[in-house]
């Protein structure tokens, strides 16, 4: 019982855990198992932190729930309080539900059977966790939201939690979630977003209340950047739409009763009529939310909103219409699923993911015009997985005019033309593929005559009139303009938009086989197309510099041509073509193709992998040639199926044929031979082991050094290239395993190669397959991994033996600086490195002659490397000895003695640890240790000339000063030391690493000395200067500190690098009384900075400093502060500038707190936090909510979009009246410029191809124009600003006039995909819009 309770949870066994709940049921008891296992706290803590495994989560939450079950039932019969089976769990539990990583497991697998058996418990437990008796949130030391609102949720689904008076324990407050909802911290919101929608009963109606709070809510719901966070919110609002649907139903099923009870002549009581009127509100108030939430939802797809809004509108939008609020999408919806979306269920069928509704949602329209409209115009966003999504739920829509579907298709063609950008080829190519669809369906039908840019489009209900419309587009047009005039081509007809529109066509439809004889025709207009389209872009593609190729008659005077351009239109026209070829080739019926076809376009794909030089196009080409090759294999036809490997054999010629073409990773030849092997379907591989088998015997084909200048052929590289793409493709990632080994070999025997290119060939290999064995290193020092010595070299004999035998021979050549065998040796030794020690495997002793004398060579890396493999070699219980062994070489061989001392730091980092877990006597391996150093400090440090080695002994200390400083004897040794002025010593050590050891020195003195700051910081070294000024500044809290000399150092220092970083450290611990000069002094550093360093930091500076000034002088330089802060905190300002900016202003947080009488001056101090808190970086803007926290006096950390909403609509109640926050907000609305200067700058066209993506992709401008909108009517209210409300009036005049002229001229504003549908344009009528309602011109 003993094993199972103690070591195999310790080991972090499933059985085990399996084993401990079977033993416990059968009667163990919960008293003797945790009698055997050291304690309930230690037992119940050790199952829950193992819980960072997610594969042992159920058979740990079993376990532990039975056990502490069965221990609360003994308890209860001995008739212990309830409060002594809370004492077994109550510590553990708190401390995972604090844990980030184990929170979501615990709720999962421990949460509610923990909490169930006893509601007294889960009180007391709740109330421990800042849960006040009134139901609302304490604030003391003991609270822990994340944690309560997990435990509150656990307990509402138990039945334990309600807000009502009739909860049986807990009863909340009504207060308690509504400021959690827009907590700064993700899982505590999304947590109260789950505590109001959960409830015991899925039927229980919302209040009111709540609803109006969940309006409040949603929209900053709506825009979580991060992605796990946003899959959280949308499960949240699938489960508040389905208890929407369900209470609602439920309230409207009820009330039919009722209603007809009393049609059956039964006198109504006064319960009945309010009964009624209660659940006919309840009805009533479902549907307003649902009208509300889709209104929502289309605020969110506007153009403008950001990513996160639109992909979270989108995909809430597409629950809500298959939840069947709206009832006339139902049979819609559902058609096109297998089984039309029935499953089974006890016998009767029903939708999966359909809600029953009440009556309203017979007059619910989602698909409303500004629904559609906005979706229509996302399939253009710059977004693909917002394209993605917003065409398909248009699918849904059953509603649509041929009319209207044509003008929106010919926009989209015309925005193709003339940007060519990928966001609008793509919505082109996803609108042709929703007509096609519709089309299909028989929603759309085009006349016989109906004609497209001068082509017959439609004219059937198959969709093929579609198609055949792109083809006579494709070729008449694109084609043809690209055969003639290959630069107009490429300026005016992007091509790849047709191709993509065909393609998502044929992946979503396929070719059936009753049209298969149309579909054999357009296929052969498709394969044609393909091949002039390869034939009109391959000389781009393959030339040796794809980027750098420049057409015969290129124009250099074209502004719009370059040669990016011209690459742009290549290989984006190939890679379309190539998939639309794989299309067909892999899923078309069989009925509209012929073998010559499959031939044909293997033959076109196979030149394109191996003539192509552009590294994105042939690894587009690659999953077309996998597809054919897959379709082949899976043939019945004989003459398919030995199609590829008729490719096969071509392509391994190439290897041969190309060997003086070396560049580019061997380009395309690796995803020739991979798309033959990776869709091979024999189990047994019999093409990838004579593949392989050949690539070896490439690859250790003699080759021969280059004589006099001449080129040689290596096809030695593409063989190892080869080899390497197959050990990293994922697709046969486990039928290579068996390969692996002499893999490794081959790597390994490269490393001795006499040309370069070869061994560097032979490392990338090994790379990858080291990569793949250990896994990627988490850091550039991390060589830690859970394969041993004994378990690799069994598992790989033969690299054993090459390994060896090569570190041997090349170890010897290392003292005469031969470059091969540093190449050979290093990456030889990071192999072993990557071990882990096997302490009863003897086959390592043979490594440690070799792995010794590359300890002791010349070359430092070759050191640092001999002495990480070297800990490969030394178990546990050896590490003192061997660190006390290494230790005893003196200081007259710095070479040998710095290669032990790498040794030992490494051992320090890796071993020493595993010691202290297996010691007998607490902290006797540290003691040894320190015994060690204690005894060779003095040769080491006190007398060693050496600056390298002496610094690395300093290192060690230093980084080990919390294990190393409870021995007394060292502890002197360092006072001793450290009481000399040990700064003078560096001027007689050696000058190799002079500069290392003073940074150790530094850090050593601080570390064990921390009141030599001041010293340290008076010394004339500039680089000891600046090593101590990083040092004091790494720490989590600075030492007492001579700010007049750091002032000294900032202000007139000549090295810059030095003053910006005693800068720096002035903002940590500024002047306690500066004056208006020493103001002026750091403002000239701003002004006229010698470096962008040096500016950041006194810009940061300036905000302490004018804080710390005296009221009477405050007032200028705080005007002059904020005008460089709304400088350099602009979205255009690098990240290091804008958070300079924030850090600055953040010490003005004293000044700034809202309160009765504060100064007007600062309201553009509030309007550059509101900026702040909408900025593009995810860390400006939850430091920006951490001032608005101290700004707004509120006691959470509040979500940036609600701090940012609130702080503005707070600012009219602290200055009503003010016509400086009038003027700030008009200024917002407008954007600081006249009507027709925003005009000009929101409808300038811009057809670059690579357009400059604006700076801030997060912030909402027409948000922003909306909420600075309500300040100014707040303001207008006291009747103040005729004079400003006059000039906004005649600037919304002229805004209006500037648009009705234009739809003159282009057509409405409102037409979808018209010229209104530009972010900019939308932003300049949403400024029209809302400084109309604020002058009252609506």
């Amino acid at each position: 019982m003993r094993g199972l309770a103690g070591v195999s949870v310790g080991e972090r066994r499933k059985g085990g855990y399996y084993a401990l709940d079977v033993a416990v049921r059968k009667g163990a008891g919960g008293a003797w198992t945790f009698e055997h296992a050291g304690g309930a706290e230690k037992l119940v803590g050790e199952m829950l932190a193992n819980l960072v495994d997610r594969n042992l989560g159920p058979a740990i939450g079993k376990a532990v729930v039975t056990l502490l079950v069965a221990r609360r039932k003994e308890l209860t019969d001995d008739g212990v309080e309830e409060r002594e089976w809370l004492m077994l769990w109550e510590g553990p539990l708190k401390r995972a539900l604090r844990s980030e990583e184990l929170r979501p497991r615990v709720v999962n697998y421990v949460l509610p059977g923990m909490l169930k058996p006893s509601a007294e418990c889960f009180r007391m437990f709740v109330q421990s966790l800042g849960l006040g008796e009134d139901g609302n949130i304490r604030s003391d030391e003991g609270l822990d939201l994340g944690a309560l609102l997990c435990c509150l949720k656990a307990g509402k689904e138990l039945g334990f939690v309600s807000k009502t008076s009739k909860a049986p324990v807990v009863r909340l407050h009504s207060d308690l979630v509504t400021p959690l909802l827009g907590h700064a911290f993700s899982h505590i919101r999304v947590s109260a977003f789950n505590l109001v929608v959960q409830s015991a009963s899925i039927t229980r109606a919302f209040t009111p209340g709540a609803l109006s709070l969940l309006q409040a809510a949603l929209p900053p719901l709506h825009a979580e950047s991060d992605a796990e966070v946003r899959d959280l919110i949308i499960g949240g609002i699938r489960n508040l739409i389905e208890r929407i649907a369900c209470s609602s139903y439920a309230s409207e099923k009820e009330l039919k009763n009722l209603q007809q009870k009393l049609r059956s002549g039964n006198r109504p009581t006064p319960d009945d009529i309010r009964k009624m009127i209660q659940l006919d509100s309840r009805v009533s108030d479902a549907k307003d939310f649902c009208e509300w939430y889709i209104g929502l939802l289309e605020t969110l797809l506007r153009p403008g909103s950001n990513y996160q809004r639109c992909i979270t509108g989108l995909r809430a939008l597409g629950f809500l219409i298959r939840s069947g609020v709206d009832a006339s999408l139902t049979d819609r919806m559902f058609a096109a699923l297998p089984g039309k979306g029935s499953i089974a269920s006890n016998g009767e069928p029903f939708k999966k993911g359909l809600f029953k509704w009440p009556e309203f949602s017979k007059e619910m329209d989602i698909f409303r015009p500004e629904i559609k409209r906005v979706l229509l115009e996302a399939m253009f966003n710059p977004f693909e997985d917002v394209r993605v999504i917003s065409a398909e739920v248009l699918q849904f829509d059953p509603k649509w005019d041929a009319g209207n579907v044509k003008s929106f298709l010919e926009r989209g063609l015309q925005a193709m033309n003339d940007s060519g950008r990928a966001r609008d080829s793509d919505g082109f190519a996803r609108t042709v593929a929703l007509i096609f669809d519709l089309s299909k369906r028989g929603d759309i039908a085009f006349a016989e005559n109906d004609e497209m840019w001068g082509f017959k489009i439609g004219g059937d209900s198959s969709g093929l009139g579609v198609v055949q419309w792109i083809l006579d587009v494709l070729e008449k047009e694109y084609i043809g303009v690209a055969a003639a005039d290959f630069q107009r081509a490429v300026r005016e007809r992007p091509i790849h938009g047709l191709f993509a529109s065909l393609l998502l066509i044929l992946e979503t439809n396929g070719s059936s086989e009753e049209d298969a004889p149309a579909w054999k025709e357009m296929h052969e207009h498709i394969f044609k197309s393909c091949e002039e389209i390869w034939r009109l872009t391959k000389a781009p593609l393959c030339f040796d510099s794809p980027e750098g190729h420049v057409p015969v008659d290129f124009d250099e005077e074209d502004e719009d041509m370059t040669t990016q351009t011209v690459m742009s239109y290549s290989w984006r026209a190939v890679k379309e073509s190539s998939s639309l070829l794989g299309a067909i080739l892999g899923k078309a019926s069989f009925s509209s193709l012929s073998p010559t076809d499959f031939e044909r376009g293997g033959k076109l794909l196979l030149q394109q992998l191996a003539d192509i030089r552009h590294r994105g196009a042939f690894s587009s080409v690659s999953p077309s040639f996998v597809a054919l090759c897959t379709r082949c294999f899976k043939s019945s036809d004989s003459v398919l199926q030995e199609l590829p490997r008729t490719w096969l054999c071509r392509n391994l010629d190439l290897i041969m044929e190309k060997s003086n073409a070396i560049t580019r990773r061997s380009a395309g030849l690796p995803y020739l031979i991979m798309g033959v092997l990776a869709s091979e379907t024999d189990p047994a591989r019999p093409l990838l082991s004579t593949t392989f088998a050949r690539f070896v015997e490439i690859a250790t084909m003699p080759a021969s050094a280059r004589q006099n200048g001449e080129k040689i052929d290596l096809p030695q590289v593409h063989a190892l290239n080869c080899l390497k793409f197959l050990f990293t493709d994922a697709r046969v990632s486990q039928v290579v395993v068996p390969f692996m080994g002499k893999g490794l070999e081959l790597a390994v025997s490269c490393f001795g190669s006499e040309i370069w290119a070869i061994r560097n060939c032979g490392v990338m290999l090994f790379t990858a397959l080291t990569n793949r064995l250990f896994g990627l290193r988490k850091s550039r020092n991390d060589y830690s991994s859970g394969i041993t010595t004994r378990s690799f070299f069994e598992k790989f004999v033969g690299v054993r033996t090459v390994l060896l035998k090569n570190l041997q021979e090349k170890v010897g050549a290392l003292e005469d600086g031969d470059a091969v065998s540093v190449e050979m040796v290093y990456p030889a030794l990071s192999l072993i490195a990557r071990m882990e020690v096997d302490p009863e495997y003897d086959g390592m002793e043979d490594f440690r002659a070799p792995i010794e004398q590359c300890m002791r060579s010349r070359i430092w890396k070759v050191r640092e490397m001999a002495a990480r493999a070297f800990a490969a070699l030394v178990g546990p219980r050896q590490v003192v000895d061997t660190i006390a062994g290494l230790m005893k070489v003196g200081a007259e061989k710095q070479n040998v003695l710095h290669g032990n001392l790498c040794t030992i730091r490494a051992l320090l980092e890796r071993r020493v640890r595993q010691a202290v877990q297996d010691e007998l006597e607490v902290g006797e391996v540290w003691r040894r240790i320190a015994e060690v150093f204690e005894g060779r400090f003095g040769e080491l440090v006190e007398t060693n000339a050496c600056a390298v080695t002496k610094a690395v002994v300093l290192q060690l200390l230093k980084s080990h000063a919390e294990n190393l400083n409870t021995n007394l004897g060292l502890r002197n040794r360092f006072e001793l030391y450290l009481n000399h002025n040990r700064t003078e010593e560096l001027a007689t050590s050696s000058a190799v690493g002079r500069s290392l050891l003073k940074e150790h020195l530094v850090a050593f003195t601080l570390t064990f000395q921390p009141s030599k700051a001041e010293d340290l910081l008076n010394n004339a070294d500039e680089e000891i200067l600046l090593y101590t000024i990083n040092h004091i500044l790494s720490l989590p809290k600075s030492p007492l500190l001579p700010t007049k000399r750091i002032w000294e150092i900032a202000t007139l220092h000549p090295w810059n690098l030095l003053r910006a970083t005693a800068l720096t450290l002035l903002h940590r611990s500024p002047p306690s009384s500066p004056s208006e000069e020493d103001f002026k002094t750091i403002l000239t550093l701003l002004q006229s900075p010698l470096t962008e360093p040096i500016k950041e930091a006194a810009l940061a500076l300036l905000g302490p400093i004018v804080s710390a000034l005296p009221a009477e002088s405050r007032s200028n330089a705080l005007h002059t502060l904020l005008g460089e802060l709304v400088k350099a905190a602009d979205e255009d300002e690098p990240y290091t500038t804008r958070t300079a900016a924030l850090s600055s202003l953040s010490s003005l947080a004293p000044l700034l707190q809202l309160k009765p009488g504060v100064d007007e001056a600062l309201i553009p101090a509030y309007s550059l936090v509101y900026d702040l808190l909408n900025d593009d970086d995810d860390d400006i803007r939850l430091s920006a909510a951490s001032l608005a926290q101290q700004i707004l006096r509120s006691e959470i950390l509040l979500l940036p979009l609600t701090a940012a909403e609130k702080l503005v609509l707070s600012l009219p109640r602290y200055f009503p009246g003010s016509t400086v926050l009038l003027k700030t907000a008009i200024s917002r609305i407008t954007g600081d410029v006249t009507a027709v200067e925003s005009w000009e700058k929101a409808t300038k066209r811009d057809t670059i191809l690579f357009q400059r993506e604006k700076q801030n992709l997060w912030v909402d401008a027409v948000g922003v124009v909306e909420v600075w909108g309500m300040v100014a009517e707040l303001v207008l209210a006291r009747g103040v600003g005729k004079e400003e409300v006059e000039g906004l009036r005649e600037w919304v005049e002229e805004g209006r006039r500037l648009v009705a002229e234009r739809e003159k001229v282009d057509g409405s504003v409102e037409v979808t995909g018209g010229w209104g549908r530009e972010e900019e344009v939308v932003a300049f009528l949403a400024r029209v819009r809302v400084a109309a309602r604020v002058v009252g011109m609506v």
